[in-house]
């Protein structure tokens, strides 16, 4: 009986003698305020640092940080160090498992960089309840930013995790083939269409749309692997990043007449 005794109160000591240990269910979505709709707040930011006219700028490009995040914050510290860049775009698998906690330590992470960042969904962010607590804590998942007479727009192309059939193209097209002659045009989305995600012919439909747009560069990441090149036998160069492992940052410089593309390691 003692013996007994004595195995329930370790019990109880590890189930209530320790803060938080039990604290929220996968697919729990807080109600916390704290950095919600952080995109737009970037959002106005960087609205306040554009004009009406072009003016060259930088985008510092990371993605797929995961669970990295000792990584992660030594990468979001260098980035703290190039003064010349404008705004940060992370691309997406901010999650390993779209569960709340983890959403809450990106944002512990980011809450020390001293640029605008917006941050894309991702595949993994997607499981569990995590769609829900990317739009609270994010805003929406398709949305579009005009910079320097430039139009970057930002797109939710998730099918798997999303159980939905095909992106939202209709979405992408109407905000690509506006009546304003733009600059430039991006495109910022978490996976690029020749993933296996993507059929056959929404990939083709995807660059068809970033060709007839003439879109300066699609964005990517989720591969865990640098490449910059084009695909289909097209103009439009596809620009893809990789992990926060990978220890290194991708700056995109947009100039008038061309982009330039940088890695640089820390």
């Amino acid at each position: 009986m003692l013996r007994k005794t004595i195995c329930f109160g370790i019990l109880v000591l590890t189930l209530f003698g320790c803060d938080n240990l039990i604290e929220y269910s996968s697919y729990e979505v807080s109600k916390d305020e704290t950095g919600k709709h952080r995109n737009l707040k970037a959002i106005n930011t960087i609205a306040q640092q554009s004009g009406e006219r072009f003016k060259p700028f930088k985008i510092a490009l990371i993605g797929d940080s995961h669970t990295y995040y000792d990584d992660f914050t030594d990468q979001i510290n260098a980035i703290n160090k190039l003064d010349s860049v404008d705004l940060v775009v992370h691309l997406g698998d901010i999650t390993l498992s779209g569960i709340y906690r983890e959403f809450v330590w990106y944002g512990e992470i980011i809450d020390k960089i001293n640029k605008p960042i917006i941050t894309i969904i991702g595949n993994h962010d997607c499981l569990a309840n995590g769609e829900s607590m990317y739009q609270q804590m994010f805003g929406p998942s398709n949305f579009v930013l005009e910079y320097s007479d430039c139009q970057l727009v930002f797109f939710n192309d998730i099918i798997w995790e999303r159980n939905v059939k095909d992106p939202d193209f209709e979405w992408l097209e109407a905000s690509l083939s506006n009546k304003k002659a733009y600059t430039h045009q991006f495109v910022f989305a978490h996976i690029p269409p020749w993933d296996e995600q993507f059929s056959i012919g929404n990939g083709m439909l995807y660059n068809y749309l970033m060709e007839n747009n003439q879109v300066s560069a699609s964005v990517h990441g989720h591969t865990h692997r640098f490449s910059y090149s084009k695909h289909y036998d097209g103009n439009v160069p596809y620009l893809v990043t990789g992990d926060s492992e990978d220890r290194e940052i991708v700056v995109l410089e947009v100039q008038q007449d061309t982009i330039l593309v940088d890695r640089k390691s820390f």
